[in-house]
C-alpha cells in the first residue's frame, strides 16, 4: 500500500493524475484492511485523494473525500503522540482546503507553538508551519502578518536548505503572492522569478510547480496591464 501510494503522489506531481488516482483509492483500501478506517494513513491518502480531484475539478469528489479525512483526522488527535504537532498541522490544512478557515486557524497555532518549542525557532518544521499558517491567513485577507509569516519562513529554509531548494522557491512564491495581492509589484517581481528559476533548475520542465510559475509571474505582469510580456508565458 505504501509503494502504491507513493508511486500516486510521483504521478501527481507529475500531472498523470489518471493514473494516480486508482493507486491512491487501492492504498487507501488495503490500509483500511489492515488498520481500519480510522488510522492515520487511511486519512494521509484520503487527503491527497481529495488533492488529487479538486485538481481534476471534481471538487463534489473532492470535497466528500476531504469531509472523510477531516473526521478521521479529528478522531485520532491524541495530544500524547509524538505526531501531535504533525496531526494537527494536517488537520488544519484539511480544514483550509475546505474554506472553514475560522476553525483552522487555532489548529495552525497550535502546531507552530509545539513546533518551536520541539525544535527552537529555526527549524525546517517551523519554516513549513509558518508557511502553511501563513497561506490561510492570505485566504483570510491580513496579507500583513501573512507577508510576515512568509518573510520568517524564507529565511529559515534558506539557512538550513541553501538558495536553491525546492522549498525555498515555495516561499519565494508565496511571499510573492502575498505582495501581489497588496500591489506591490516591484516587490513581488524578483521573487516570482527566483522562484520559477528555481524550479525550472531543480524539476523537469513539465513539472505542475513550474506550470504554477509560469502562471503565477503571468499574472504578476498580467495586473500590471503588461499583456503582451504575459503572453508567452502563459503559452509555456
Amino acid at each position: 500500500a505504501t509503494s502504491l501510494y507513493n508511486l500516486a503522489r510521483l504521478l501527481k506531481d507529475k500531472g498523470i493524475y489518471f493514473e494516480a488516482k486508482p493507486l491512491y483509492e487501492r492504498a487507501i483500501v488495503i490500509w483500511e484492511d489492515i488498520h481500519g478506517p480510522d488510522h492515520p494513513k487511511v486519512s494521509t491518502g484520503r487527503k491527497y485523494l481529495a488533492k488529487l480531484l479538486k485538481a481534476e475539478g471534481k471538487d463534489d469528489e473532492a470535497k466528500r473525500q476531504y469531509d472523510i479525512a477531516i473526521a478521521t483526522q479529528e478522531k485520532i488527535l491524541d495530544p500524547n503522540s509524538p505526531n501531535y504537532a504533525s496531526d494537527l498541522l494536517d488537520l488544519a490544512g484539511l480544514l483550509k482546503d475546505q474554506g472553514y478557515y475560522d476553525k483552522a486557524k487555532p489548529y495552525y497555532e497550535c502546531a507552530l507553538k509545539l513546533f518551536f518549542k520541539k525544535f527552537g525557532p529555526d527549524h525546517p518544521k517551523v519554516a513549513k508551519a509558518l508557511n502553511d499558517f501563513a497561506l490561510l491567513l492570505v485566504f483570510q485577507g491580513d496579507y500583513d502578518q501573512a507577508k510576515q509569516l512568509h518573510e520568517r519562513a524564507l529565511r529559515i529554509r534558506q539557512e538550513n536548505l541553501g538558495p536553491n531548494h525546492p522549498d525555498v522557491a515555495e516561499s519565494l512564491n508565496n511571499l510573492a503572492q502575498t505582495l501581489r495581492y497588496q500591489g506591490k509589484y516591484d516587490e513581488a517581481k524578483p521573487l516570482c522569478e527566483r522562484a520559477l528559476r528555481i524550479r525550472e533548475e531543480t524539476l523537469s520542465p513539465n513539472h505542475p510547480l513550474v506550470a504554477i510559475g509560469l502562471n503565477n509571474q503571468a499574472g504578476l505582469l498580467r495586473d500590471q496591464g503588461k499583456y503582451d510580456e504575459a503572453k508567452p508565458l502563459l503559452e509555456r
